[in-house]
């Protein structure tokens, strides 16, 4: 009955720890955890041993007993070496959860002795993990569950990260304020006299994309930062290069231009909207009470927009020679941020492949391509022509990712920044493969196209020539036989002179 009298697990400290909120979960009524305000067990993956202590505290009378520790996600922590019991040495500086009395001596006054226990735990991944203590009595080999606690694995913060974040900022601004200055307000206007296809355009972007992503992530059972990376992905505005790829694919490119820029003002109040509504429904990690979305970290990722944005506008009208500098720099931006994503966020984020299964990929190719084909036949049932079908499908597919890296950027701590980052960056990697494959294809057909119409072009003005040729004989002997029929004529006219007496 020893362990009816062991209560467990208290201060909880980490020699590599970061503040955070402690989860705990006792299924016994005598055993209760006391736990240390504020603090939470955490490891770095990238470490090879983490050296963990907990102070435990037990009855007095008990003196053989053994504790170990079991990791419930070893994808995420493993532990490497069980607890090794040693007495407490100090006590009284440690800050409770729970009003306790210590003696003198530093052992608790109701319940017994301090003992420290010192374990090695390795990252793995990052990630949440439920560490379960055991403990076992004279020598025994039935072990009795006391309690869990929540542990983290995360990233040591690097200099290339903090350059990283720094380059994405610049580079949303940078595009943002051209496109503010390269706004072409009476085409918009154009466009919305005429409001069928900016609607369907804009229901595909924020309607279908965020159910997409939505389905997308029940189907694939995530939870926690990876599912709301998805999903704030999929509340979206357009990108930018889905310009370029409209352009390549002979879309239209006015309707592309006034839907990324619509998307772009409408996603300031369509992105809240759908994050605090349901996304609000994802499911938190094992472990985690509930996913902490902080609405004012939302409000400064779009400001990021707005201001730009609104700058951007303000000197198209006021400075238009200013305007039309950045105009010109506008696509410049737009390369430089593709190839951003394509290589420096890459190289940031390289733990992102340590996961790259068949569910990952499918999960992160499941919202841009549900897009293309989504946003495409919705145009196609609303009878579009096939430029505008194009246009919407690409308009619809490809997402902004920097705003969606912008938002999860704001969410509590990690490791939900970095498990929220991970189906954004992968989905802007993979989002483009299909157009890869169409683009070169299209490009050899329209080629083909045309050396066809050149062809068809040249026996056609072949065969006007030999027309032309015939007509101008028949022309000419028609002519010929004008001329010869008056001598015979005059030939007749003479001879019948001759006959007459």
């Amino acid at each position: 009955m020893h362990y009816l009298i062991l209560f467990s697990l208290l201060v909880i400290s980490s020699t590599q720890g970061l503040p955070g909120k402690l989860e705990h979960n006792s299924t016994n009524s005598f055993i209760k955890l006391v736990s240390p305000e504020d603090q939470l067990l955490t490891v770095y993956y990238d470490t090879p041993e983490n050296t963990l202590s907990i102070v435990l505290f037990a009855d007095e009378d008990l003196k053989n007993f053994s504790i170990s520790v079991k990791s419930s996600q070893e994808s995420v922590a493993t532990i490497t070496r069980q607890p090794v019991i040693t007495l407490c040495q100090e006590t009284e500086n440690m800050t409770f959860t729970t009003n306790i009395t210590l003696r003198s001596d530093g052992s608790l006054k109701e319940f017994g002795t301090c003992y420290n226990l010192t374990f090695l735990s390795t990252g793995v991944f990052i990630g949440y993990s439920t560490l379960e203590f055991y403990a076992a009595f004279n020598n025994s080999y039935e072990e009795i569950y006391i309690d869990s606690v929540l542990l983290r694995c995360i990233r040591t913060r690097r200099l290339v990260d903090t350059a990283y974040d720094l380059t994405l900022m610049i580079l949303v601004i940078g595009v943002t304020l051209a496109m503010g200055a390269s706004l072409e307000v009476n085409t918009i206007k154009e466009h919305l006299r005429r409001p069928k296809v900016p609607a369907v355009g804009l229901i595909a972007q924020f309607t279908l994309m965020p159910l997409i992503a939505y389905g997308a992530i029940w189907l694939m059972g995530y939870t926690g930062g990876k599912a709301l990376g998805l999903f704030a992905l999929g509340c979206c505005p357009g990108g930018g290069g889905s310009n370029m790829f409209s352009k390549l694919l002979n879309g239209d490119m006015s309707v592309s231009a006034t839907l990324t820029t619509l998307s772009t003002v409408a996603s300031i109040g369509m992105l809240p909207l759908w994050i605090y509504t349901l996304g609000m429904t994802i499911p938190a990690d094992e472990g985690v009470d509930k996913i902490v979305i902080p609405f004012l970290g939302i409000l400064r990722s779009l400001a990021f927009i707005i201001i730009p944005l609104s700058v951007g506008a303000f000197v198209k009208f006021k400075l238009p020679r200013l305007a039309d500098v950045l105009k010109k720099w506008l696509n410049v931006m737009f390369v430089c941020a593709i190839l951003f994503f394509f290589v420096f966020a890459v190289y940031v984020n390289l733990y992102i492949f340590k996961t790259w299964d068949t569910k990952f990929f499918l999960a992160a190719a499941m919202l841009p391509y549900g897009g293309f084909i989504c946003g495409g036949m919705l145009a196609w049932i609303c009878q579009f022509d096939w430029s505008l079908i194009k246009t919407i499908a690409i308009e619809t597919g490809m997402q902004n990712v920097a705003v969606s890296i912008l938002v999860v950027m704001s969410l509590s701590g990690q490791p939900d920044n970095d498990l929220a980052m991970m189906l954004p960056v992968a989905s802007n990697i993979v989002a483009p493969f299909p157009l890869y494959i169409i683009l070169p294809i299209y490009l050899v057909w329209q080629k083909i196209l045309k050396r066809k119409k050149g062809k068809l072009g040249t026996i056609a003005s072949d065969s006007l020539t030999s027309v032309q040729e015939i007509e101008k004989k028949l022309r000419l002997e028609s002519a010929a036989n004008e001329n010869q029929k008056p001598e015979k004529s005059d030939e007749k006219a003479a001879v019948e002179m001759k006959l007459l007496p």
